[in-house]
C-alpha cells in the first residue's frame, strides 16, 4: 500500500468527529429556501496478487451532493464528483468529462452526475435536467448485472466490481414528467397507479477504458501476430472514439413506465425506444505488405486494426413484479430486446481476416504497399429475452440475496462472446457484528455455460457515523473465453476508507 494512505486516513480520522450535515444558506435561493449539502471523501488502494496482473493507481474521490428546497414543491438537486488517480494509465491530464465522448482519459477529473428542477404536487412529479435512473427490480451488484428494464442510465466501466451502482451510473439530459392516477373505488383494480414518461433529447454514450487500462476486455485486444492465408501477419491495435449519433430530435429516446400495486404486489410495466446503454464494439483493419527476401515466407505483413464503439437503436418490451411473503422479497423481471448487438471474440475475428489482392510490380521495387484486409463482422444484431428471478430476506440475523438471472439470444448462428442461453446466478450474504459496526459480506456470481465465476469477500467496519474502512478481495476464476472469465488475472485486495458527511 502507498504510504501516502495510511497519512490521508490519519488525518480523515482526527478530523471526522465534529463533522455533520452541513445546512447552507444559498443567496440567490428565495426567503425560507433550504439547502443541505452532503458527501464523501473515499481512498481507494487496490493491491494484485500478482505482479504481472494489470496494475491500478491509488485513487482519491470526493462526491458533493446538494439538495436545495427553493418551496415546498419546488426542489433542486445537484451532484458532482471529483477523482483522481485509479484505473487511468496514460491520463491526458485535468479534465471534465463531457457527453459526447466514450474513451476519456482524465485524472484528475470532474464530473456533473446530476443537476435537475423537480416540481412536485399530489397529482404529478415533473423533473427536469441532468438525471440517473434506476428502474427495475432485480439487483445489480456488478456492472455484468444489469436488470433488464434499467437502460435509461449508460455506465462507467472503469471500475465494474467495487464501484457502488450510484456511482457507475453517468447522469443524461431528460425531461421526466410522472403523472400519479387518481384513485380506484374497485377493489379489483391495481391502486398507487403512476405513469412515468422519460425523454432524453440527445444520446449519452457510456464511457469505457482503453486498452492499457484494467478493466479493457481482454478478448477485445487484437493478438500480437496472426496466422492468415500462410503468412504471418503483426498485428497492432488502438481503441478510438467513434462520433456519437448526431445530437437530433430523431436520435431522442423515449421510454415510459406504468407502475402500482395489485393484490399485495408491486408492479411495472415498461417500454424503451432509444439506444443500447451497453458497450458494443466493431473493428476496421488496414494491410501492409512488402518483399522481403530473406523472411522463410519471402514477405514482411502487417495490420493496423482501430477497435471502435458503436451505438445501437434498440426496443424493448418488458416488467416487473415485486412481492413479500413470509418476511422474504421475492422478485421477477424480463424485457423482450429488439435488435441488440452482441460482439463476437475480436481475437477470433482477426485470425480469420482476409487479404486483398497484392500489386506484384509494387512488391518487386521493394516498397512496403497497403493492401485492403476483410474482417467478418465483429458485431451481430440479435432479438434477445432478458430475464430473471430473485429473493432476498433475514435467515436469523444474516441477510440472504440470491438471484439468478438469464439471457436467451434468439435466431443465432455465429459464436458470440456470451452464449444464446447465458445463465449467472448471483449472491450476497451479510451479516453484522459488534451492534453492528463490523459487517462481513460475501457477494458471489456464477455462470453456467462460460463456467466462469466471482468470489468477493469484504468486511466494512464503520469507526463512528462518518468513518467506515473496508479491506476485501476479489478473486475471478473462469474459461478465458468467457464474458467474466476473461479477466481471471485480475485478481485484487483492496482498501478502502470513506469519510461520510
Amino acid at each position: 500500500m502507498p504510504a501516502s494512505l495510511p497519512r490521508v486516513a490519519v488525518l480523515v480520522f482526527a478530523f471526522a468527529a465534529p463533522v455533520s450535515a452541513m445546512p447552507l444558506r444559498l443567496p440567490f435561493a428565495p426567503p425560507g429556501a433550504k439547502a443541505d449539502l452532503d458527501g464523501k471523501l473515499e481512498f481507494l488502494d487496490v493491491e494484485r496478487t500478482d505482479s504481472a496482473n494489470p496494475y491500478q493507481n491509488p485513487q482519491g474521490k470526493l462526491r458533493l451532493h446538494l439538495t436545495t428546497d427553493l418551496s415546498a414543491h419546488v426542489r433542486f438537486v445537484g451532484d458532482m464528483t471529483g477523482t483522481a488517480g485509479g484505473t487511468p494509465r496514460n491520463a491526458s491530464g485535468a479534465g471534465v468529462y463531457d457527453l459526447g465522448h466514450v474513451k476519456q482519459e482524465l485524472s484528475p477529473s470532474l464530473e456533473f452526475g446530476e443537476a435537475y428542477l423537480q416540481i412536485e404536487t399530489t397529482r404529478f412529479d415533473l423533473r427536469v435536467g441532468l438525471q440517473k435512473f434506476a428502474w427495475g427490480t432485480l439487483d445489480e451488484p456488478y456492472a455484468a448485472e444489469q436488470a433488464p428494464n434499467d437502460l435509461l442510465s449508460p455506465q462507467k466501466f472503469y471500475e465494474p466490481l467495487l464501484e457502488e451502482e450510484n456511482d457507475r451510473k453517468i447522469g443524461v439530459p431528460a425531461l421526466a414528467p410522472t403523472v400519479y392516477l387518481p384513485p380506484s373505488q374497485s377493489r379489483y383494480l391495481p391502486s398507487d397507479v403512476r405513469l412515468t414518461f422519460v425523454w432524453l433529447p440527445v444520446y449519452v454514450p457510456y464511457l469505457f477504458p482503453d486498452q492499457d487500462e484494467r478493466w479493457y476486455p481482454p478478448l477485445a485486444r487484437v493478438p500480437p501476430e496472426s496466422d492468415v492465408m500462410g503468412i504471418t501477419v503483426e498485428n497492432q491495435s488502438s481503441f478510438v472514439n467513434a462520433p456519437v449519433p448526431s445530437r437530433t430530435l430523431n436520435h431522442s429516446t423515449y421510454a415510459a413506465r406504468l407502475s402500482g400495486l395489485a393484490a399485495g404486489a408491486d408492479f411495472a410495466l415498461y417500454y424503451f425506444d432509444g439506444f443500447d446503454p451497453w458497450p458494443s464494439l466493431d473493428a476496421t483493419a488496414q494491410g501492409f505488405v512488402r518483399l522481403d527476401p530473406l523472411s522463410p515466407q519471402r514477405l514482411d505483413a502487417r495490420s493496423e486494426v482501430e477497435v471502435f464503439p458503436v451505438f445501437h437503436h434498440i426496443q424493448t418490451v418488458g416488467g416487473d413484479v415485486a412481492y413479500r411473503v413470509f418476511g422474504a422479497t421475492l422478485r421477477l423481471e424480463g424485457a423482450y430486446v429488439f435488435d441488440r448487438g452482441y460482439v463476437r471474440n475480436l481475437q477470433d475475428v482477426v485470425s480469420s481476416e482476409q487479404i486483398g489482392a497484392v500489386d506484384p510490380a509494387l512488391l518487386l521495387s521493394g516498397e512496403e504497399q497497403p493492401v485492403p484486409i476483410t474482417l467478418s463482422d465483429v458485431n451481430v444484431r440479435r432479438d434477445a429475452v432478458e430475464w430473471g428471478a430473485g429473493g432476498d430476506g433475514f435467515i436469523g440475523g444474516t441477510f440472504v440475496l440470491l438471484q439468478m438471472n438469464q439471457t436467451a439470444v434468439l435466431r443465432n448462428q455465429v459464436n458470440l462472446l456470451i452464449s444464446d442461453m447465458e445463465t449467472r446466478f448471483s449472491t450476497i450474504v451479510r451479516r453484522g457484528f459488534l451492534d453492528d459496526r463490523l459487517r462481513a459480506e460475501l457477494l458471489g456470481l456464477y455462470g453456467m455455460q462460460g463456467v466462469y465465476g466471482v468470489a468477493h469477500p469484504r468486511l466494512t467496519y464503520a469507526v463512528n457515523d462518518h468513518i467506515d474502512v473496508r479491506i476485501g478481495f476479489v478473486a475471478i476464476a473462469g474459461h478465458e473465453e468467457s464474458v467474466v472469465g476473461q479477466y481471471r488475472r485480475n485478481d485484487e485486495g483492496y482498501v478502502r476508507v470513506r469519510f461520510l458527511f
